[in-house]
């Protein structure tokens, strides 16, 4: 076979294997319906009447409108994200390999079937190549979006897991997990969407800004326009970063990465 012949085998085999991942990913989306909701902290509304978080950021309550949109039902996972980078001609993350060469701790949460962990900027840059080739608006969620879909459609629950409950460790029904395991373990929660609590935190689209909420517009909000921080959402291990209303925020270049799921909008 000629060297011509063989880069245009390769060629062909990594355009199936981009088509394949695409395919796959799309796939895994779940629909959710477009809605108004009240986002933050919604603990005034709600049995004392009481403030669920000490964190100002997650105030004030304040009334959102998403169009319908569709989200991973699961985190990007290692295997998809170095497949990615196989596709775009890069190499394993330097901190990944590293990990994987380490010859005095084995690092299961490096699996192939487990969240990946990367930066912000390569989390955004998967999720628009996603849809890129079929034309399709693919992202990283807004924080608006995320939140919405943690609570299932707006709803007024407390935890992104699948019965709106806490369970300890030693429980048999615990339905979450506060360190890294295989994607989709455990149950979804109620609209489908699985690990929206536990299992690493989620990268959205938006940059942090600690008051963002007292000037947000309502239609499908966008974050500020600039920022140092990106904001994570998800369980972040205290009392209120248990909660589907708690935030966080990163440098955009973390060194140790956070996990992340893709949308796509109409």
């Amino acid at each position: 076979m000629s060297f011509g012949l063989l880069i245009g085998c390769d060629d062909e085999q990594k355009a199936q294997d981009a088509a394949q991942l695409r395919e796959t990913s799309m796939k895994n989306m779940v629909s959710i319906p477009g809605g108004r909701f009240q986002m933050g902290d919604f603990g005034v509304l709600v049995e004392e009447k009481l403030p669920y978080s000490s964190d100002p950021s997650t105030r004030p309550l304040h009334w959102v409108s998403l169009p319908a949109f569709k989200m991973g039902k699961y985190r990007v996972t290692w295997g998809e994200f170095n497949h990615w980078l196989g596709v775009q001609e890069r190499e394993p993350l330097a901190l990944y390999t590293k990990r994987k060469k380490s010859e005095i701790i084995h690092w299961d949460e490096l699996g192939d079937d487990y969240p990946a962990q990367v930066s912000w900027q390569d989390a955004k840059a998967y999720c628009q190549w996603l849809g890129a080739a079929d034309g399709k608006q693919t992202d990283l969620p807004t924080e608006a979006q995320w939140e919405y879909a943690a609570r299932s459609g707006g709803q007024l629950l407390i935890y992104g897991n699948s019965d709106n409950q806490m369970h300890y460790e030693q429980d048999p029904a615990r339905n979450f997990t506060d360190w890294l395991s295989p994607v989709g373990r455990f149950a979804p929660n109620p609209i489908g969407l699985y690990d929206m609590m536990g299992n690493g935190l989620d990268w959205v689209n938006d940059w942090y800004s600690e008051d963002y909420y007292q000037h947000s517009p309502e239609d499908n909000p966008q974050g500020p326009e600039s920022g140092e921080r990106k904001v994570i959402r998800g369980y972040h291990g205290s009392a209120d970063g248990t909660l589907t209303t708690s935030r966080g925020s990163e440098i955009p270049d973390h060194k140790f990465g956070n996990g992340f799921r893709c949308v796509e909008n109409p």
